[in-house]
Order: structure tokens, then C-alpha cells, then sequence
């Protein structure tokens, strides 16, 4: 009988056992060192890539991700790009768990969609994307993902970025590539402890890297790109072949040459073209009047739309079928704008460029698609400059944030050849400014001001000279940050010359500005940018310190002295100095007037990680000095 008992509970704890719920990634599992300042937390990711030829290959990847807080939402998405000519995307498989590890909702293909990557943006929808978005559920949750990507045509490899973004922690990451033995490749170790084991066989050679149980790294305040810091192993091919085009990347001029083969034969243009721009260069007399007109002909009679066609998008419209339609890519409109100034006897050189106000790093020793973005070099006798081709508003030789101060792969009849952009100094990025305070009894002030903005502040200010009435308005109360203030009046100019400039014209009610105490009325002499925050202190911090760009901002306020009062105490001149940047500010009276200058230079600058705390005190100073405020009293009192 008891034999019979052991046997029927035994049976019964089976039962039990077998109909349990699967339990994978409990949030258990997770130590708690990778759960400080995490938002996401990598539970697993694999991805191998196999290169089968120079121009096919297969990378099959899986990951795990557990969402901690809302802030990681976005990774609990899946989103996967492919371009329909050059890419295959297979095999998508998705999971999601709950925080005991429970599995909660299976991805199935009917709650896959399909669309197009930038629908409404590119004129060719040929870039494709599957998305799934799991349901909002408690956190923390995971989800499981795998996908296959075939690859037909490879100029680039995919990289390994084991570490997705500030917040992010890791507890295990592999990336394997597989190559034959009869194909070389190169790679770049970024910010790696353990370098590539490396088994080879008969037929291939297999590169396996591993990552860890890495806590997150957060986000440092004035820090350069976080790859310069991240994880991460690039690939490039030696040779590789997209679309039946043979190219070598062992080499900036190789890769040039294959580039200059996608430009042959695409710079024609029509008879009746090539009269119309002689026409309209004829009483010009200089290689820069000529480049401007003809710069401006093509602004004027073009507009951008991306264009993804071709090999992989590498590949631009000729100049014909531009010149035809009015439209084009980065690609396109530079390859037309080249055409055109060759027509004029200019010669000009398409250029390669990654693209960004922060764009990351650009390893010159390692020959390989770094780029985003085609913009156009001009060589003039007495100076190189730089077109974008893509901004119908930017004035000739200006570009902005978007691609100064940076390596752009120039393709000349040689081949591809390194050249850096412009870079605009303090002097360049300047802001000149205006301003006057005519203040009532009451303490309202009108405010009026006129301001230039040069030079990268140019850039940030077109957007205030092409917005609507109403955005310029919101934009404006925005910028200002004047509690109460009331836009009277603004007006805004385009000054297109060499060195372009944005000038601005406000007129603004501020209500309150002054405050009274008594018979008193004290009164802030630093009405606009004020600085009122300070960077945040940071401990153990591990970044470089840099400021990218340089700049100086000079003000020059004049307060009016309201009518039955006078000035009773000025501050003295203040003078703040640091190896990040000088700043000034100097009260004084005038009959029945303070006129305040400030002068503010930030330099373009990089210094290690301990200076931190220097350029939190020069802030300090800063925003302590542009809190001055001037004491007026009651005349007779």
C-alpha cells in the first residue's frame, strides 16, 4: 500500500512539473551591479555574420533585452530595416516575458508590419522595415528577438555594438565572424579588454569576441561621441562587389576609384542647359561669381527628396534626369551641381561625409563606409569651399553644423582622397547684440533689440527666418524665457554675403521685469541668455571634457532709468577667466542710463576628465555675474 502511495504522489508531482510554465530571463537572475542606472538591461545578444563571397553573406542575430522603466520603452520595439534589392529579412522570431520569466505574448506574422522605412520622405520606397511593438505591460519585462539578414552586394559590414546606449548594461554578448579562408577582411577593436580568439580550419577562419557582465555608463555632460568610449568592432572588406561594380577598400584612394566609377558617364547635360548657365554667367568675370550663380541657379531650380535607388542608394540620379525632373538626393544634387559648374569651366569634386551636428567618430586609418551624406568640394584658387547641395536656403560656402570640422572623403580623378572641412572659429560664430531697457515707475520694461547672428549661429537662427508667424512667435517667448513677456514686434533678415548672418528685431513688453522693494527698484542688467543652469556635478567622471565649437556672444544693454528715480549702487566689473573660456561684464552710468557690456567666449577645446570640476566653477561664475542687478531709489528719498 505505501508502495502504491510513493508511486501515485511521484505521478502526481509530475504532472505538476511538466505543466509548469517555461521560465526564461527572471528578473532574478540579474545581479544587481547591472541593475544601478539601468534602463535596459541586455540579457543576452549573439550575432554571427558569415561572408560567403565579396558580395553575399548571411547574419543571423538574437537578442534579449529586459525593459527596467519607461525610459528603455523604445528597445522593447522591434525594428529592422532592409533595403528589398540588396537585403533579405527572414526568420523574424519574438517573445516576451514578464518579470518571473513567464512568457506573455508570442510575436506571430500576422502582428508583423511591413512598411516602408521612410514612407512620405523617399520618392523610391525600396527601404523597407518590419516592426512590432509589444503591449504595455508592468515593469520590468523582457523581450526575445531573432532575425536572419541575407546580404546580396556588401560594401560595408555590420559592426558589433555590444553596449545600445547610455543606461544600458550587459550581462552577455558574443559576435562571430565566419570568412573563407580565401577572403580577407579588416576589423577594428574600439574600447575592447579580451581581442578576437581566432580558430581556423580547411575551409575557414572564425573570429569570436565576448562581452560580459558590464554596468551601465551614463551620459556625462560636455563629452565627445559616446563610441569614443563604447564597445564596439567595425569590419570593412578588402574587396567587395555591389550590383555587378568590383571595388577595393584596403585604401582611401581604392575606395575613391570605386566611387569615381559610380559617377562616370552622369554629368551630361543638355545643349540648351549648358547656353542657359553660360548665359547667366556672362558678365562675370571671377571662378567665385560664377560658382555663387551657378549654386544659386541650382537652389533655386531644385528641391531635395531622398532618392534610395541604385546600389544601395551609393549611386546618384545623372545629371540630366535632375536637370529635367527638379529634384534629387544629397547624391544627385551634388553630382548635378558638379556638372553644372563644369559647364563654366569649374571644376569641382563630389565628397563622402558623415553628417551630424555630433557626428561619431571618423577612424582615418580604417578605410571603410563612414559615411552619410554627399556635399561638394570646391577648390578656388584662394580657397577650398564647401557646398551643400541638399539646403535650398543655405547661402554659397555655408554649412553649418551639419558637416564642419570633419574628414570628408573626397573622389577626385585618383581616387578618394581625405580633406577636412571648414571650421569656423569664435570669430566666425559670433553674436552681436543690441539691447535696450526702457523701464516705467512701475518696474515693466519695453525691450527692444537688435542682434547678428554669425556664423554657426547663423545656421541655428534660420530656423527662425523660415518658420511661419505663429512658430516664430512660440519660438521666440521660447528663447527669450522672460516670464510674462508679450511679443510686440520682431523681424527677421537674411543677409547673404560671404559671411552670412541672420540679423533679428524684437520688440517686447516684459511686464514685472524690475523688482520693487520698498523705494527701491533693482533691476537684472543681463535681460537675454541668461545662464541659469550649471552643469551637473558627476562622480568618478571618465570622459574627456570638449567643447566643440568656439563662440563668443557680446552684448551691449542700455537701461533707462525710469523717470523719479536714480541710481543708487552699481556693481563693480567682473572678469572670469579659465582655460574654457573668458567672460566679461561692466556697469556703467550715464546721465540717466546704465550701459552694460558682456562678453562671453567659450573656446573650441578638449581636456581630460579632472578638469570637469573647473568648468563647473567657471559656469558658476558665470551665471553668479549674469545675475548682476542694479539699485535704483526714489529720487529726494
Amino acid at each position: 500500500m505505501l508502495r502504491k502511495i510513493f508511486v501515485v504522489l511521484t505521478l502526481l508531482a509530475f504532472v505538476k512539473v511538466s505543466g509548469a510554465k517555461e521560465i526564461k530571463y527572471p528578473v532574478s537572475e540579474i545581479p544587481d551591479s547591472l541593475k544601478s542606472n539601468a534602463k535596459v538591461i541586455i540579457r543576452y545578444h549573439e550575432q554571427v555574420f558569415e561572408i560567403k563571397s565579396i558580395g553575399n553573406g548571411t547574419e543571423k542575430v538574437t537578442y534579449a533585452f529586459t525593459i527596467m522603466n519607461e525610459n528603455g520603452l523604445r528597445y522593447a520595439v522591434f525594428h529592422q530595416g532592409y533595403y528589398e534589392k540588396l537585403t533579405k529579412l527572414s526568420g523574424i522570431k519574438g517573445t516576451v516575458y514578464n518579470a518571473a520569466g513567464e512568457k506573455i505574448e508570442q510575436l506571430n506574422a500576422d502582428k508583423i508590419i511591413d512598411h516602408s522605412a521612410i514612407s512620405g520622405y523617399s520618392l523610391y520606397e525600396a527601404i523597407r522595415a518590419k516592426y512590432f511593438k509589444p503591449k504595455t505591460m508592468a515593469y520590468p519585462f523582457t523581450v526575445e528577438y531573432s532575425y536572419t539578414i541575407d546580404y546580396n552586394g556588401m560594401l560595408f559590414y555590420p559592426s558589433w555594438d555590444p553596449i545600445i546606449s547610455y543606461n544600458t548594461s550587459l550581462m552577455k554578448s558574443v559576435f562571430q565572424v565566419i570568412c573563407p579562408n580565401s577572403l580577407n577582411f579588416r576589423y577594428r577593436e574600439n574600447n575592447i579588454k579580451d581581442n578576437a580568439i581566432i580558430e581556423k580550419n580547411d575551409k575557414n577562419s572564425v573570429y569570436t569576441w565576448k562581452m560580459n557582465n558590464i554596468p551601465a555608463i551614463e551620459s556625462e555632460p560636455f563629452c565627445n561621441s559616446p563610441y569614443e568610449y563604447f564597445p564596439t568592432v567595425i569590419l570593412a572588406p578588402d574587396s567587395f562587389e555591389m550590383e555587378g561594380y568590383r571595388g577595393n577598400c584596403s585604401s582611401w584612394e581604392s575606395f575613391g576609384k570605386w566611387s569615381l566609377e559610380l559617377l562616370k558617364d552622369r554629368d551630361i547635360l543638355s545643349e540648351e542647359t549648358k547656353q542657359h548657365i553660360h548665359e547667366l554667367v556672362k558678365d562675370q568675370t571671377s571662378d567665385y561669381d560664377k560658382a555663387r550663380t551657378v549654386y544659386e541657379y541650382m537652389q533655386n531650380k531644385t528641391r531635395y527628396v531622398s532618392v534610395q535607388v541604385g546600389i544601395g542608394g551609393w549611386q546618384p540620379f545623372d545629371a540630366e534626369t535632375v536637370d529635367r525632373l527638379g529634384y534629387g538626393d544629397c547624391k544627385a544634387l551634388s553630382n548635378y551641381t558638379k556638372a553644372l559648374l563644369s559647364v563654366v569651366g569649374i571644376k569641382s569634386y563630389y565628397a563622402i561625409i558623415n553628417a551630424g551636428e555630433y557626428p561619431d567618430i571618423f577612424y582615418t586609418d580604417f578605410p571603410s563606409n563612414q559615411s552619410n551624406h554627399a556635399i561638394l568640394c570646391l577648390p578656388l584658387s584662394n580657397d577650398t569651399i564647401w557646398l551643400e547641395c541638399t539646403n535650398q536656403h543655405a547661402p554659397f560656402g555655408y554649412i553649418g553644423d551639419f558637416t564642419d570640422d570633419r574628414e570628408a572623403l573626397v573622389i577626385t580623378e585618383t581616387g578618394g582622397k581625405l580633406l577636412h572641412t571648414k571650421v569656423y572659429t569664435a570669430a566666425d560664430n559670433l553674436l552681436e547684440r543690441s539691447t535696450t531697457l526702457n523701464l516705467d515707475a512701475s518696474g515693466n520694461a519695453m525691450l527692444t533689440t537688435n542682434a547678428r547672428h554669425n556664423g554657426i549661429l547663423y545656421g541655428d537662427r534660420m530656423g527662425y527666418f523660415l518658420a511661419g508667424t505663429e512658430d516664430k512667435k512660440k519660438m521666440i517667448l521660447n528663447d527669450i524665457n522672460l516670464p510674462g513677456a508679450m511679443l510686440k514686434k520682431f523681424d527677421y533678415q537674411d543677409i547673404r554675403a560671404e559671411s552670412p548672418a541672420i540679423v533679428e528685431n524684437l520688440e517686447i513688453d516684459v511686464p514685472r521685469y524690475a523688482t520693487l522693494a520698498g523705494t527701491r527698484m533693482l533691476v537684472s542688467v543681463v535681460p537675454l541668455d541668461r545662464l541659469g543652469e550649471v552643469p551637473k556635478k558627476v562622480k568618478n567622471r571618465k570622459s574627456d571634457v570638449v567643447i566643440r565649437r568656439a563662440k563668443v556672444l557680446l552684448d551691449s544693454v542700455t537701461i533707462i532709468i525710469p523717470e523719479g528715480y536714480q541710481v543708487e549702487s552699481v556693481p563693480q566689473e567682473i572678469i572670469t577667466e579659465s582655460k574654457f573660456g573668458t567672460y566679461t561684464i561692466k556697469p556703467l552710468v550715464k546721465e540717466n542710463k546704465v550701459i552694460c557690456t558682456r562678453r562671453l567666449e567659450m573656446k573650441k577645446c578638449r581636456h581630460d576628465a579632472s578638469s570637469y570640476t573647473e568648468l563647473i566653477d567657471f559656469f558658476k561664475k558665470i551665471a553668479a555675474a549674469d545675475n548682476t542687478k542694479i539699485s535704483l531709489k526714489k529720487a529726494g528719498v
